[in-house]
C-alpha cells in the first residue's frame, strides 16, 4: 500500500504543476536559460532554431503557408521562403546567411537574422557556446512582469471566480507487452472550475472523451465524468463505483497546505516564476468580442519545470521515507525529459482582468520504472510523448457558487486496501 501512496503522491505533485538535455548550442533569453524541445545547432556559422522561438522571445505571430513563413510582430512582417536565402521585411529584401528549411515537421530558421529583424539584441558567448538574446517591451509604461503582477493583483480583489476549460491532448505511449509498438490516444476534455480565495477552495467538474487505441474492444470516444474538490479538509475526487473519495497523503496537513497556497500574493508567485527561469514576453495586442487585450506569453522549458516542481515539493511536508521515494521516482521520471510549455495570458485593457488564457505544451519522457515501483520482477520501460492545447475563459467574478457535500467520502486508504 505504501508504494501505491508514493505513486499517488508523485502524480498529485505533477498535477499541481528535469534536467535539460545537452545541446550543441545554449540559449539565454533576457538572462534566463532556455532549451526548446528541438535543439539549436550551428550550421555554416549560423545558429538554426525552430521558428516558434520567435513567438517565445518576441511574442510574434507565425503562419506557415506552402513555402512561405510569415513572422509578424508589432505591425512588421518578415516573410521567409523555405530553401531560399532571400526574405522580405515589410516588402524590403533581406539576405539570410542560411536558408530556412522544414525538418521533421518544424521550420528551422537562422536565429540572429530573425531576431535582429525585430530589433532584438543577439550576442554570441563563445566560451559557453551560448546565444544571448535580449528583447524588452513595455505596454502602458509597464514591463511584462509589472503588467502580469497588476493583473494578478486585480483578480485577487475578487473572492470567487469561475473558469471554463476546453482541452485537447494527443498522447503516444509504448506498449510493454509489444516492444517497439506505440499506442496512440486522443483526448478531449471540458472542465468547469470554481475558485474561492478565502477560505481557499477549488471545485472542478470534468468530462473527458478518450479515443481508445485501435484493436481494443471499444471504438470511438468514451466519455468519463469526474469531480474534484480541494478545501481545508483535504482533496476529494469521485471514482467509478466509489462516489466521493478523500485523497490522503500520510504526513501532509492539507489545511496548512491550502492556507499556504491561498496566502501566496501575486508578487510572490511572480517571483517564484522568475526565479525558476520562466521566460515572459509581450505578444501582439488582440481583439475579441469587442474588447482589446494585451497578451503576455509565459514560456517554461524542462529546467524551469524542474525548479517549479522542486518548490512545490518543499511545500508538501511528507514523512522522510515517502519523500525520499518520491524524489527517486521524480529523478528517474525527468532524467531524459524534454518539455516546452507556453501560456498566453489575455489581459483586458479596460480593467486589467485576465479574461482568457491559452496553453500549448509538448512533453516527451523516456524512463525505466524500477521493479519495486512497477511491482514486477524487472524494470519496465516507459516512453511517452504528449502534446496538449487548452483554452481558458475566466468569468463570473464574485458570483457565489455551491459545492457538493463530501462528508461521507471514503478514505483512499480503504480503497487502496481493497485493491491490494
Amino acid at each position: 500500500m505504501r508504494k501505491s501512496l508514493v505513486m499517488l503522491a508523485t502524480f498529485f505533485l505533477l498535477f499541481l504543476l528535469a534536467t535539460p538535455a545537452l545541446a550543441d548550442v545554449n540559449l539565454n533569453i533576457n538572462g534566463k536559460s532556455y532549451q526548446p524541445t528541438i535543439q539549436p545547432r550551428i550550421e555554416e556559422g549560423s545558429t538554426l532554431v525552430p521558428v516558434y522561438l520567435a513567438g517565445r522571445v518576441l511574442g510574434a505571430e507565425i503562419t506557415v503557408s506552402d513555402q512561405n513563413v510569415n513572422i509578424t510582430n508589432n505591425g512588421q512582417t518578415l516573410t521567409l521562403t523555405l530553401d531560399s536565402t532571400k526574405a522580405t521585411l515589410n516588402g524590403e529584401t533581406v539576405n539570410l546567411p542560411v536558408a530556412p528549411r522544414m525538418e521533421n515537421g518544424e521550420v528551422m530558421v537562422p536565429l540572429r537574422a530573425v531576431m535582429e529583424s525585430f530589433k532584438a539584441n543577439v550576442d554570441w558567448q563563445g566560451p559557453t557556446r551560448t546565444v544571448a538574446i535580449n528583447y524588452q517591451e513595455q505596454r502602458q509604461g509597464m514591463t511584462v512582469e509589472e503588467m502580469l503582477a497588476k493583473s494578478s493583483e486585480t483578480l485577487a480583489q475578487y473572492n470567487t471566480y469561475k473558469t471554463k476549460v476546453d482541452m485537447k491532448q494527443q498522447m503516444e505511449v509504448n506498449n510493454p507487452q509489444a516492444p517497439g509498438k506505440m499506442e496512440k490516444m486522443d483526448m478531449k476534455m471540458d472542465m468547469d472550475m470554481f475558485v474561492q480565495n478565502k477560505p481557499m477552495l477549488i471545485y472542478g467538474k470534468t468530462r473527458a472523451q478518450v479515443a481508445l487505441p485501435e484493436g481494443t474492444d471499444n471504438t470511438g470516444m468514451e466519455a468519463m465524468d469526474n469531480e474534484m474538490l480541494l478545501n481545508e479538509q483535504g482533496m476529494f475526487i469521485t471514482m467509478p463505483g466509489q462516489g466521493w473519495v478523500k485523497m490522503t497523503i500520510p504526513g501532509v496537513d492539507m489545511k496548512a497546505l491550502m492556507e499556504q497556497s491561498g496566502s501566496q500574493d501575486p508578487l510572490s508567485s511572480l517571483k517564484m516564476l522568475k526565479d525558476a527561469g520562466v521566460i515572459m514576453s509581450f505578444g501582439n495586442d488582440q481583439q475579441k468580442d469587442g474588447c482589446s487585450y494585451w497578451v503576455i506569453n509565459v514560456t517554461m522549458g524542462a529546467d524551469s519545470m524542474t525548479q517549479i516542481l522542486q518548490d512545490a515539493l518543499k511545500q508538501v511536508p511528507l514523512p522522510q521515507a515517502e519523500s525520499t521515494e518520491i524524489n527517486q521516482v521524480l529523478a528517474q521520471l525527468f532524467k531524459n525529459m524534454k518539455a516546452d510549455m507556453v501560456y498566453s495570458v489575455w489581459i483586458n485593457q479596460e480593467n486589467f482582468i485576465t479574461d482568457y488564457m491559452q496553453l500549448d505544451s509538448d512533453v516527451s519522457i523516456n524512463m525505466q520504472i524500477p521493479p519495486e515501483m512497477a511491482e514486477q520482477e524487472e524494470a519496465v520501460a516507459m516512453d511517452m510523448a504528449m502534446k496538449q492545447s487548452a483554452f481558458y475563459k475566466i468569468y463570473d467574478l464574485d458570483v457565489p457558487f455551491t459545492v457538493p457535500d463530501v462528508s461521507k467520502a471514503v478514505d483512499m486508504n480503504e480503497v487502496l486496501q481493497n485493491i491490494n
